[in-house]
């Protein structure tokens, strides 16, 4: 079994706070949270943690590169291509139109952000 070491590194002078939180939106574990009383993103939870590295990519996304993963192995995948599970065609249909749709609530909308 491998063990290592994981630690979240966030760099709070280059993190925008409660204007962005990204990160904590992006983890599924809810292992990064928005503290109230400090006003900045940390990571209450990290045993919750199953370094899915979402959190990383979502800062990157924005262009703040604030939230590091460290001591994580990290490995380039190649994507696969989309197919038609039925037709096996390579493309995929779009839905059918007039379907209901809801819309997704994220965790900062619930902190009321």
């Amino acid at each position: 079994m491998l063990e290592q070491k994981v630690e979240i590194v966030i760099d709070h002078k280059k993190c925008l706070g409660a204007t962005c939180l990204n990160c904590v939106d992006s983890c599924p574990v809810e292992a990064i949270d928005w503290d109230k009383e400090q006003k900045k993103v940390v990571a209450n939870n990290f045993q919750e943690c199953i370094v899915c590295l979402a959190c990383e990519e979502a800062c990157m996304e924005d262009g703040n590169n604030c939230f590091t993963m460290e001591g994580c192995i990290r490995k380039e995948f190649e994507p696969s291509p989309i197919q038609d599970m039925w037709a096996g065609t390579g493309t995929v249909k779009p839905p059918m139109e007039g379907l209901p749709a809801g819309k997704s609530i994220t965790r900062t909308e619930k902190l009321g952000f």
